[in-house]
């Protein structure tokens, strides 16, 4: 196609999308909105028919809500489900699928009160938004034909244009619907209870309660009437099942919302190929037990031990533990969580991060949990899918009956039973609202990150595993600015040779566009991230010991292959860094840096050559803020690990509910330690990049910016946000108010001072755990 073509192709879609505008705006409902839609794209593309079919996520079923060409009498009439026919087939795939002739295909369900027999042709794309799909365009023609791929294109342009408007549409007729409707309240409820709780993720959502009972699982029946070989046969098919689930789940989460998420059940692996851990459950096998009990004993011994020890590191590998324990029992036929096909709000003591990943989300609209219900893991998941959630207490959640309409806000923890009037319009104005935010995010995508001036800010993404390059760009992400090699480690049953390494990285380095900078980290674990092959020992406190390159430098073996790997994967390919984390002193990076120039002059001497990859180190530990001057001379570049430091310098745990509150980068202590460092990287021309939720922070980034950071890494959903958030300040306002912030006594101080700058703020409430 030319590109006049493309032009004129451009030109048709955005005329089509100035079109629906009008039509909605001067439509009176959500339903003339649609059948107005229908008719005028069947005019514009000359087609024979045009339909607009909707999913109700109540019934699980697709619904025909409008039509120009089919008989009209059967809107409303004519529903599938999503498995049934090609407008099924359309929405399972959320791709366009086209048949010249319809009726041939396997897939076809014929509907003939729709009077649809007399076409043959059928072209069906995805109303899409959010990366979910909630609907179906479909044209016929009578004559068979096939539409061409520019067809198909503008058509699935068109359907992107005008599914934001026709979801507004349908969300008004939603909020009307739901602020018409008369509350009745039982006698024995008296009147609207309002709840404040902990805010865990930001959003709001209207809803009927959906309650769910769980968690303890019954203990199973200990002896067996087995065999010893069956009982062990079911052990290893649960195993074996649980671990293809687990796979599965890694790949649904990574599609959803990325790698960095999905990591979080690398850990679930790593309890699942844990020999120590079979070994145990097939002990009490042997010795008579059912495959269930011994499982369940098994969980709960280890459980017992980490609650002993009071470590909450260890609660958060308890969690996951639990979660497995569960998954292998469930598929033993113990059932954990009840299964729910209903909508709303749902209501439950404890939710694992299992959990959150098979919620439907097109069901549930938000989480109340029992406080402390919900450990990090299964928080970073909810932020991700924005699904709101709020932590109440006991007492209130026992107040809250199934199916009661009630109204969460994860941005300020309020949440309300049988809202009245006053409640429900304010919830009306925040979901537009957050629509429209979420609606105006999707524009971000593809645009260069700059202030409102026009400076340039680097938006990178944090990856955890490779073949993740389509994803992070399609967020809109200049690069990868954190390969956290671990996680690749962590998968694994033994330490990967070069070979293997070297294909990893190769892989992720082909999928990304040479003129995108790709830095790698090295390899980052400790005994409270370790898989059972690395050989750690229990320690007091991890964080503090013997890790990263602690132990890199005294055990150099693993490290060395690492960076002879990374040698081989680059090869000449421009644009690739090398950064050493959890650096303290001088020597270290010395060291690590004199050891990589040995591997590199090593496989030189095999007639190898190299592009230069330069060498920087995370700033992560107070000590090497204080002296930064002195590791200038010793590195090409700088990167501030923000999760970390703020936890080193406040002394604070962020996994301890008790003291997670005192947790928040944007402490003035620490904006005080990255500004110094920020201010000698610049007089030594050395860049700077900043990986942590720091960076995501729709209040953090301004305040980064604003002390002369120009680079930020983050998880790729998020960077949307970030794109939009400093689109609205301009460089010279960022810097006043990170100027304030620096003088600022307080973390509450400094996100007081954003507020005045950014009113609607979501600030910290988006990255609490």
């Amino acid at each position: 196609m030319s590109a006049a073509e493309t032009q004129e192709q451009l030109f048709f879609a955005l005329q089509t999308f100035t079109e629906v505008n009008r039509i909605i705006t001067s439509s009176h409902n959500s339903d003339e909105t649609l059948a107005r839609t229908a008719t005028m794209i069947a005019k514009r593309i000359k087609v024979d028919a045009c339909s607009i079919y909707i999913f109700d996520a109540d019934q699980s079923i697709l619904i025909l809500k409008a039509t120009h060409g089919l008989d009209p009498s059967t809107i409303e009439k004519v529903r599938m489900l999503p498995s049934e026919g090609l407008v099924g087939l359309v929405l399972e795939r959320s791709a366009p699928v086209q048949e010249s002739k319809m009726q041939e295909h396997p897939r076809f369900k014929a509907f003939p009160q729709t009077k649809e027999d007399s076409f043959s042709s059928f072209l069906g794309v995805p109303l899409i938004e959010h990366r979910k799909s909630f609907g179906v365009l479909v044209v016929h023609t009578i004559e068979p034909r096939t539409f061409s791929p520019e067809e198909v294109q503008l058509l699935s342009s068109i359907a992107t244009q005008i599914s934001s408007l026709v979801s507004k549409a349908l969300l008004l007729k939603q909020l009307d619907t739901a602020t018409q409707e008369p509350v009745t309240q039982p006698k024995s409820e008296g009147s609207s209870l309002h709840m404040t709780g902990q805010p865990v993720a930001y959003g709001v959502a209207l809803g009927k309660a959906v309650l769910l009972k769980q968690s303890d699982i019954e203990v199973p029946e200990k002896t067996s009437s087995r065999t010893v070989d069956l009982e062990m046969s079911d052990f290893q098919a649960a195993m074996d099942h649980t671990i293809s689930d687990t796979l599965k789940l890694i790949e649904k989460v990574t599609d959803r919302v990325g790698t960095e998420e999905a990591s979080i059940f690398h850990a679930h692996l790593m309890f699942l190929e844990d020999q120590h851990f079979q070994d145990k459950i097939k002990l009490q096998i042997e010795s008579g037990n059912t495959a269930a009990w011994s499982i369940y004993h098994t969980v709960h011994e280890y459980l017992g031990a980490f609650e002993e020890i009071k470590d909450p590191y260890l609660s958060e590998k308890g969690a996951d533990l639990k979660d497995v324990g569960y998954r292998l029992l469930h598929y033993l036929g113990h059932e954990v969580l009840s299964v729910t096909k209903k909508t709303g709000i749902l209501i439950v003591r404890q939710l694992l991060p299992g959990d959150i990943a098979r919620l439907d989300t097109t069901r549930i609209k938000g989480i109340i949990l029992s406080s402390g219900g919900i450990v990090s893991h299964a928080a970073i998941l909810a932020r991700s899918l924005r699904i709101p959630v709020v932590c109440l207490e006991d007492h209130e959640l026992d107040q809250i009956k199934d199916g009661s309409p009630i109204a969460i806000n994860g941005d300020t923890g309020f949440a309300a039973t049988y809202p009245n009037k006053e409640v429900l319009a304010e919830f009306k104005q925040l979901l537009l609202k957050q629509h429209t935010y979420y609606e105006h995010l999707e524009e971000f995508r593809d645009i260069p990150c700059k202030t409102s001036d026009g400076v340039r800010i680097n938006l990178l993404a944090n990856v955890a595993l490779g073949g993740d390059a389509i994803q992070l760009i399609s967020y809109g992400a200049e690069g990868v600015g954190l390969f956290r090699t671990e996680i690749y480690f962590l998968s694994l049953d033994r330490y990967p040779d070069i070979d293997e390494q070297s294909k990893v990285y190769r892989d992720l380095l082909e999928s990304i566009p040479e003129d995108k900078p790709v830095v790698f980290r090295t390899l980052d674990v400790g005994a409270d991230k370790a898989a059972p092959y690395m050989g750690f020992q229990d320690e007091d406190n991890p964080f503090l010991g013997y890790r990263a390159v602690r132990r890199q430098l005294k055990e150099k073996k693993v490290l060395k292959e690492q960076l002879c790997a990374l040698l081989q994967a680059t090869g000449t390919r421009p644009n690739v860094r090398l950064l050493f984390p959890m650096i303290t002193n001088v020597i270290e990076i010395k060291k690590a840096r004199a050891l990589f120039e040995e591997c590199r002059k090593e496989m030189e001497a095999s007639g190898k050559t190299f592009a230069k990859i330069e060498v920087g180190m995370m700033f992560e530990v107070p000590s090497a803020f204080l002296i930064c001057e002195k590791f200038m001379p010793e590195i090409d570049f700088c990167s501030i690990g923000s999760n970390d430091l703020t936890q080193y310098v406040l002394a604070v745990d962020r996994n301890n509910p008790q003291i997670s509150e005192l947790y928040d980068p944007l402490h003035p202590a620490v904006l005080q330690l990255i500004h110094k460092l920020v201010k000698t990287a610049a007089e030594h021309n050395k860049p700077v990049e900043l990986c942590g939720e720091m960076a995501s922070d729709p209040d953090g980034c301004v305040i980064l910016v604003g002390l002369g950071i120009d680079s930020l890494s983050m998880n790729a959903p998020l960077i949307p946000v970030v794109k939009k958030r400093l689109s609205g300040i301009s460089l010279a306002d960022a810097q006043s108010l990170a100027k304030k912030a620096l003088d600022a006594s307080s973390p509450v101080e400094v996100r007081n001072i954003i507020r005045e700058c950014f009113p609607d703020s979501h600030s910290k409430e988006q990255h609490k755990t």
